[in-house]
């Protein structure tokens, strides 16, 4: 591909000053370097780095034909273009279509390889633009995250290491829960019960947008056997309604109590329910918006309960799936061939229960850095805090960011944080640099 790019050889002014390490080559990931060539106006080398997969692998295999999780409207990698996505599916796919015809590309759901495209699209605009940046990928499972003089060092399974002036966590769930091994483990499992003449059941663990996708592509590739869907809530995620845009609010209260912060989201949600006719999707998404505001007041125990009691629900009824998979998943149940049962935990399970769950582990991420869960959060501009004092030099964005802080656990807000973070990033860094 067109990474691993030298910088013009031109002096030593030409060499980049600034070394940032990106964790993570997904969405998140990609969306991160975007920002940094587009506001980091300065020379810089960005090492995007993934213990699977190369940048926009994301899109490959069956997993790329799996529809996207939320419309088009929403994926834009610009903030301030927010319909770019939509409207470079306009230009690329559906110029003097039927279907541009007949309806416009924002409410759109289309296959993950196509949003691959897209990405990989703007991240080469961005880095043809930027003649003084280096992009490098690294293949590698990071093991810890410490401090090394004035920047950071990362240091590999494998023994390497290698020191930046700034890391960024973009790992989306994968530091808990890989995506390919779900895939390539239920594919694995598949084969080997379709040649057994009296096959076990196969079970897939979770119920969210990735546990969808592989059962509906194991039974369009012909899978035929029974499939059991160990899911804590008995039950799979809700289609898209319509958007909370437009809903009013009231003032938050400056309480620091998380039981108070409910309070007032639920009472806000209820005369907004009432005013306005809005539907449960539209409340849950606007009170997720709400909650980020809330949670500034928050002290650390209150957002601890949030982690450990009302995290996992709030994001089960936050996230969406397409009306046509939601549809398909219904028809799928009603076979009688597709069924839930009890949850289980996959580490303790035969080879045929595959884990499909996508729940960011803050365990995991504080694993890295060395840290006590329960003191960690991140704060708006993707800063990772413990005991509430900055981490100086590491940032978290994406879904790894929503296992410490409230959503909406939406692409355009991790987005967002992309951009609050690397404009953060941009003066600390240059500090740093010059005190070398």
């Amino acid at each position: 591909m067109f990474f691993d790019r030298a910088v013009r050889e031109e002096g030593a002014s030409s060499v980049p000053a600034v070394r940032i390490a990106v964790i993570g080559a997904g969405p998140s990931g990609l969306a991160t370097t975007i920002a940094l060539m587009r506001r980091v106006h300065r020379p810089f080398e960005a090492w995007l780095i993934d213990a699977e997969d190369a940048p926009g692998a994301f899109g490959d295999g069956p997993a790329g034909k799996a529809l996207t999780t939320e419309p088009a409207r929403d994926l834009s990698v610009l903030p301030d273009r927010p319909d770019d996505f939509a409207e470079w599916l306009k230009g690329s796919l559906l110029a003097g279509g039927a279907v541009a015809a007949l309806r416009g590309p924002q409410d759109l759901h289309v296959p993950r390889a196509v949003f691959r495209d897209y990405v990989m699209a703007r991240f080469g605009e961005a880095l043809s633009l930027r003649r003084d940046v280096r992009i490098r990928t690294f293949r590698g499972a990071v093991r810890h995250i410490g401090v090394a003089g004035t920047g950071l060092r990362v240091a590999f399974r494998d023994g390497e290491s290698a020191e930046f002036d700034h890391v960024v966590v973009a790992t989306g769930f994968g530091i808990a829960e890989r995506e390919a091994a779900s895939w390539r483990g239920a594919e694995a499992a598949t084969e080997r019960l379709s040649q057994q003449a009296d096959p076990s059941p196969l079970t897939l663990v979770g119920n969210g947008p990735r546990l969808a996708a592989i059962l509906l592509d194991l039974r369009a590739r012909g899978f035929a056997g029974e499939i059991h869907v160990a899911a804590a809530s008995g039950r799979l995620p809700q289609p898209h309604g319509r958007g909370h845009e437009g809903m009013a609010f009231g003032e938050p209260p400056a309480t620091r109590s998380l039981k108070d912060a409910f309070r007032y989201i639920r009472n806000e949600c209820s005369a907004a329910e009432a005013r306005d006719g809005g539907q449960w999707q539209t409340v849950v998404d606007a009170a997720s918006a709400r909650l980020s505001v809330v949670w500034r007041n928050l002290p650390q125990a209150e957002r601890n309960h949030y982690r450990r009691h009302l995290l996992r629900l709030h994001r089960h009824f936050s996230v969406r799936i397409a009306r046509d998979v939601h549809r398909r998943l219904g028809a799928e149940f009603e076979t009688g061939r597709t069924r839930f049962v009890p949850p289980c935990d996959p580490r303790s399970a035969d080879e045929n229960t595959i884990d499909c769950r996508e729940m960011p582990s803050a365990r995991a991420l504080a694993g890295l850095i060395g840290r006590d869960a329960a003191t960690l959060t991140v704060d708006d501009c993707g800063r990772l805090l413990s005991h509430g004092e900055a981490l100086c030099g590491l940032s978290v964005v994406g879904a790894i960011a929503s296992s410490l802080r409230p959503g909406p656990f939406t692409f355009a807000e991790t987005v967002r944080q992309t951009y609050r973070a690397v404009l953060d990033i941009a003066p600390q860094g240059l500090a740093r640099v010059s005190h070398r």
